[in-house]
């Protein structure tokens, strides 16, 4: 089993939280290696966390424990949990921070964990990452089976996920996510466009964003003009709508949730 343990959070870098998790799974198990995948997720932000793991965590070897804690519910009645796939384990609260995990693992199986035995002494009401979630990490990628942790359920808390809609002209969908470059990233992947384009021909479509059009689909970022809101398929094979060396987000005040329709322009 691999000893890789990653780590997302909300908790920055400048208070003691990360660290202190850290320190917790390598008294557990000395011989983890710890990677960190962000600890710059907005605060309290589930989403933007399931967004960034499923992002991340697909190109980590086989067996990698990712810990993931962005936590509003902390020390309420929310259940810690262990979610097992065909090739990773995750480990954190019950909130629907996994929900793009269950969506797109092939096999799943979820455990609630109860056994306090793994956590530290005295857990306190608000840190259970350091207290509970670290520890059990730190067990599992030591080689403790999942089962050992709790008992699995299947009324696991997943969030509600946007799904674009699709018609002969016309494929709508939503803003998932912004990066820190300003790219808008959405929910339409190419698989979904790519009926509507005679023989494939990018140039076809229209694309629009809160009311404005966007000068249409590049094959790379610096094939946009300076200052013109331009349109790529990712290296994840999402719509994201960027500016050249500049800021989607400030120029059109987007935010996650904003409507993005793409058309074939004849149509």
């Amino acid at each position: 089993m691999s000893t890789i343990v990653t780590l997302t959070s909300d908790f920055g870098t400048k208070d003691a939280f990360a660290a202190s998790m850290k320190g917790v799974i390598y008294k557990v198990n000395p011989q983890a290696q710890i990677v960190d995948i962000t600890h710059e997720i907005g605060p309290q932000d589930v989403w933007e966390a399931a967004f960034t793991l499923r992002a991340a965590a697909q190109y980590f070897p086989k067996g990698t424990v990712h810990l993931a804690v962005v936590d509003p519910g902390v020390g309420s009645g929310r259940r810690p949990i262990i979610v097992v796939t065909e090739s990773y384990y995750f480990v954190g609260p019950d909130n629907g921070l996994f929900t793009l995990i269950f969506q797109e693992a092939e096999r799943i199986r979820v455990h609630h964990i109860t056994s306090a035995h793994y956590f530290l002494p005295n857990p306190g009401p608000t840190f259970h990452g350091r207290d509970i979630f670290a520890p059990v990490a730190g067990w599992l990628a030591k080689g403790i089976p999942s089962g050992n942790f709790g008992e699995e359920i299947t009324d696991y808390v997943k969030l509600n996920v946007p799904v674009p809609k699709i018609s002969p002209t016309m494929v709508e969908g939503h803003v998932v996510h912004v990066d820190r470059f300003g790219n808008i990233i959405t929910n339409i992947a190419y698989k979904y466009v790519q009926p509507l384009l005679p023989e494939g021909a990018p140039n076809t479509v229209k694309i629009a964003l809160m009311g404005k059009e966007i000068s249409g689909l590049k094959n790379y970022y610096a094939e946009s003009a300076p200052g013109e809101l331009s349109a790529i398929f990712n290296s994840s094979g999402a719509l994201e709508i960027f500016m050249f060396k500049q800021n989607a987000r400030t120029a059109l005040s987007a935010k996650r949730g904003e409507v993005v329709r793409i058309s074939v322009a004849n149509a």
